[in-house]
């Protein structure tokens, strides 16, 4: 699997099967994956895993519907669609039961048969709107964990 759109599926699927272990196979051991949406970053294979882990059991149907990869070089860009229902609270944000159902766009760095480094792109207003949260508290929720993950790695 040298084709960097070949790992960047592979990746994508045993995401879509919360599988960690398997999606972090397909991931440099210093990987930087970006939300956007949440203003997160995660650096190397643990940190990673432990934020999609998070994800994943606060969203544990999630899936994504790629619509297409395009390969320009190391680097892969993709759109499509990602669906999740919110049955655990995320960085204190109590889960609601609703779902949601948004267009994402996903750039990809692929090295050696890798991925390097991931960003992640959706609306994050669209979300909390479909998941009956308010953009505000959710916003301020995601600033505290964030300077709570800052304050814990000094």
């Amino acid at each position: 699997m040298s084709e960097p759109a070949d790992v960047v599926r592979a990746y994508a699927r045993a995401k879509s099967r919360a599988d960690i272990p398997a999606a972090m196979r397909y991931c440099a051991p210093d990987v930087v994956f970006e939300t956007i949406a949440f203003q997160a970053v995660a650096t190397g294979l643990d940190e990673v895993a432990r934020q999609n882990t998070a994800f994943l059991r606060t969203f544990p149907d999630y899936g994504v519907e790629l619509e297409y990869l395009v390969e320009a070089g190391d680097l892969v860009v993709g759109a499509g669609t990602v669906r999740a229902t919110m049955v655990e609270s995320l960085v204190g944000i109590e889960p609601t039961g609703r779902s949601f159902a948004l267009p994402f766009a996903c750039h990809w760095t692929v090295r050696d048969g890798l991925i390097a480094h991931e960003q992640f792109f959706f609306d994050f207003h669209q979300m909390c709107e479909q998941l009956g949260l308010s953009t505000e508290d959710a916003a301020a929720r995601f600033a505290a964990w964030r300077e709570r993950a800052k304050g814990a790695a000094r």
